[in-house]
Parts: C-alpha cells; structure tokens; sequence
C-alpha cells in the first residue's frame, strides 16, 4: 500500500475533488483542517463561500490542494487516504488505485473510538452528524448557539443556516474555541458541551461516543507512560454503565434504528424499474392521436446521467436496476406489472420515471400521457405487495395545461389496504416546472442520489426524502430558478435500507 500512496500527486488532488459531492468536500475539509486552528479557520471561510456558490462551480473546489500544501509533506497522503476510508468514498480511492478490503483493515478499525492519522474526537464528531437527522441537526445548532449567546460565549455569529452540514456549525465551534481537541490523544480536549447537550436531550449513545474516544486517547496516553488525561467526572462513567453492551458496541450506522421497523436488505432488495424518456415521437394510432400535445415534445437531454446515477446508488443497496429507454405509454404500464409480479418475494419495489409531464401526469415516448393515479394504482394493483415498500419517484415538470388529456386506464385497486406503504416523490409540487440540467442531470435525481449514497446507512426513507426537499428548495439556477419537491406517503412504518 506505501508504494500506491507515493503514487498520488499533488497535482492529482483537483481532478480527485471533482467527483467528490459537497457534502463529501464538507466532510473532508472538517477530518482535515479541523484540529489545526488557524487553517480550520481559513478553510471554514472557503467552505462558506463554496456553499454560497452556484453548483457548477462547486466542482472546481481545491480544498484537497490547500491541505496537501499546508500539511506535513511526508504525511499528507495517509490521512487524505484515512479521510476518505471514513467518508466511505470508494469511487475516489478506486481511482487512486487502491483495495477497499485493504484500506478497510488498516484504516477502519472495529474500535470506533481510534483513528491512525485523523484525530479521534474529528472521527468521532463526524459519525455523530451521519447519525442525526436533519431536525436534530438543526435543535443543536439553535440550542447551542442560544446557549453560547446568553453566557456571552457567541463571537461574530455564523451567517450560515444549512443544518444539513453540520460539520460546519462544528468547525465554528472550534475555531472559536467552544470546542477543543487536544493533542492526538485528546489530552487537553473538551467537548463537554455537546456531552451535556446529548445526555439532557435522550441522544446518550452519542455522549458515550465522544466520552469514551476521550478514554480511548487517556489509556493510550497512558500505555506510553505519559501523565493521562483527567478522569471524566463519576456521573459521565454512571451513564456510560447504564449503556447496553449491544448499544455501545453496535455499528455507528444502526444506533438509532427502530426496532420494528422495515428493513430493506441488501440480498433481496427488490427490482428497481427505471423508465427514461430522452426522445418522443407522435407516429399513434387514430384512436389516440386527439390526446397528443399540440407541440411536439422536445428531447430531455441530461436524462441520461440520471439514469447512470440512480443504476449507480441502488444498485450499490442490492436492487436489480432494469432501465428501459424511450418507452411508449402502454409498454410503460407493462413494465410495471411484469416488476410487480416479479417483486412478492422481494422486500420491496421502486419505480423510477424520468419524463416530460404535465399537472398530474406523465409522458410516454409516443407523446401520450398517464395520469400519475393510473400509475399508482398499477404499482399498488397487485395484493400481494401491499406491505411492501413501494416507491414511485418521478422528474417531470407538473405545470397546468388545460388542453392537455390522458389516456384513460382501467387501473383501479379493490381495497385501500392494497394503497399501504406506498411513497410517492415527485421533482416539484403541482403547477411548476422540474428544473434539469442538459448535462449533469436533474436537480431532484442527482440530490436524491447524493442523499441516498450518503444517508442511507443511518436515516429511514421518509427522512432521506425530507433532506432532499431542503436541499433541492435552496438550489439556485444562473437566472435564480428555485423549484420545490414534494413526497406524499401511506407508509405503517419507517423503512431502511441495508446498512451492510
């Protein structure tokens, strides 16, 4: 492995960051810069000013570069490698060429508390924002820095409000010195206040997390002969003891998942139908013909890299992706069927459909619309499947068109409980267009992949849709276009994917 690592270049960095999300950037930055105090301060300026840009220019990102420059020249590229081992960022460490089964032995410990390069309190700070969910993210942030304001402890607040990257609020903290780290040992460190705050808000797995990586840091101090750091107080050992072993000994990834919740597992996931539509043509029969629009559909490019991305994330998660191209409106509805039928002994089904539409409905390639009730009734007609999760998403625009009909479909469902666990996620609320990009994709597809590869270890469905909705709602295109999604669920339970 020491002979792979010489291989990376500085000057490689720039192209490895361009594929790299921002939210994975976000993270980096945070394990990289977060224990040296006057470049964790430089870089949380970059970092605000790389949020605030538009998307096309967050790829253009050097916050590799920066640290590759700054820190110890002989040492840099273990803890970017170890950096991107704990992000899980496999795409990128293969294309550097190296063995994720290696890399996890090495830089992976079954301790989660130890880290061979990155400090441990970082380690431990980042798993613990990849387990709250976006509405606990954003208590803390609002709690702690109330707190900090009435004890006069807040400096020049931080002017940004995305609860989503909390590694963010954190690297404030720390630069302004509410939270210390210490040595490599956590000697010197204090991260009392988020141990209080996880003790008195019901999150004690948390407290324990950062409690015993500071324990972790004493007893190797120790081992070395070296004065350790000082015991952490009776009450904090008292909560650690009350902890059950299965708890605090459990994977980060499965802490907070309820117990009779639907577990999605990666062996039999289920099959995951991908209709994409680039190109429509209006060559119909008689019968049809007064249902084409009255302008010809244009082709949706971008399409394409949609349908690369979603193939990409789930089939990571087990699914059978089957991606059909450019399928006429009654094909559309067959496929449907033929992934239902085939779906009784599968945990779930998702359906996936990237088309033009129109307020309440859908196209095919032949330019005749369905309506989006039809498709949920096909998706839900079959009665073996109603406690399954079934997940229609759908990137179309949603505008109002008066003139515009749908082919009628004898699509009904016999009883409402056929109508259970079923999730709808659409890339905009009705009447407004769903923005995309001709070349990288739609913004809803892209976003809900992004959150799916990063969120779907710790976060439930529903709870990975809502991080979607915010994120999506506060992009802006070059001429400030803004477009909201929306989900609509009948689920009896949360649903997860596989953590494993």
């Amino acid at each position: 492995m020491e002979d792979v690592l010489k291989n990376i270049h500085i000057d490689d960095l720039p192209y490895l960051e361009r594929d790299l999300h921002i939210a994975q950037k976000v993270s980096l930055a945070f394990l990289l810069f977060g224990d040296s105090h006057g470049h964790a301060t430089y870089i949380l300026q970059k970092l605000l000013a790389l949020m605030r840009s538009p998307q096309s220019e967050q790829m253009h990102s050097d916050l590799l570069h920066q640290y590759a420059l700054n820190a110890n020249p002989t040492h840099w590229r273990g803890h970017l490698i170890e950096a991107l081992c704990i992000i899980d960022a496999r795409q990128a460490l293969r294309k550097l060429g190296l063995n994720w089964p290696e890399l996890r032995l090495h830089y992976l410990p079954h301790v989660r508390e130890l880290a061979l390069h990155i400090h441990p309190l970082l380690k431990a700070m980042y798993h613990i924002c990849e387990q709250l969910t976006i509405t606990q993210s954003g208590r803390l942030i609002l709690d702690l820095n109330e707190k900090l304001t009435r004890h006069k402890q807040n400096n020049e607040p931080l002017h940004f409000y995305d609860a989503d990257y909390l590694e963010i609020f954190l690297l404030d903290w720390l630069t302004h010195r509410h939270l210390r780290l210490g040595d490599i040992n956590a000697v010197g460190s204090d991260v009392q206040l988020l141990i209080e705050y996880f003790k008195f808000n019901d999150l004690k797995s948390l407290a324990t997390l950062l409690i015993e990586t500071v324990n972790s840091g004493a007893a190797t101090q120790a081992a070395d002969n070296t004065l350790p750091v000082e015991a952490v107080a009776k009450e904090e050992k008292d909560a650690v003891a009350v902890e059950s072993d299965a708890a605090a000994n459990a994977p980060t990834a499965a802490l907070d998942r309820c117990p009779n919740a639907l577990q999605v597992r990666r062996k039999n996931a289920g099959i995951m139908l991908i209709i994409n539509q680039q190109r429509f043509h209006r060559d119909v029969g008689e019968d049809v013909r007064h249902l084409l629009p009255t302008v010809k559909l244009s082709d949706r490019n971008g399409t394409d890299k949609d349908k690369e991305r979603l193939t990409d994330v789930f089939s990571g998660l087990g699914y059978q992706v089957e991606a059909h191209d450019n399928v006429d409106h009654w094909e559309l509805l067959d496929h449907i069927r033929s992934a239902c039928s085939r779906s009784q002994l599968r945990d779930s089904v998702i359906v996936c459909i990237l088309s033009h539409g129109f307020e309440g409905a859908v196209y095919g390639a032949n330019s005749i619309a369905l309506s989006i009730v039809d498709i949920q009734n096909v998706l839900c007609g079959n009665r073996d499947l109603h406690d399954k999760p079934k997940l229609l998403i759908i990137q179309a625009c949603q505008q109002k068109e008066d003139l515009n009909q749908t082919c009628i479909v004898n699509a009904r469902t016999e009883s409402p409980i056929q109508q259970a666990n079923m999730v709808l996620a659409m890339s905009t609320v009705a009447r407004f267009v769903a923005l995309r990009h001709s070349v990288k994709g739609s913004w809803f597809i892209q976003t809900l992949c992004d959150t799916v590869e990063r969120k779907a270890a710790t976060e439930h469905l529903l709870d990975i849709l809502t991080y979607v909705i915010g994120k999506v709602s506060t992009q802006r295109g070059d001429n400030k276009q803004m477009m909201v999604p929306i989900v609509a669920n009948t689920l009896k339970q949360k649903v997860y994917f596989s953590d494993n």
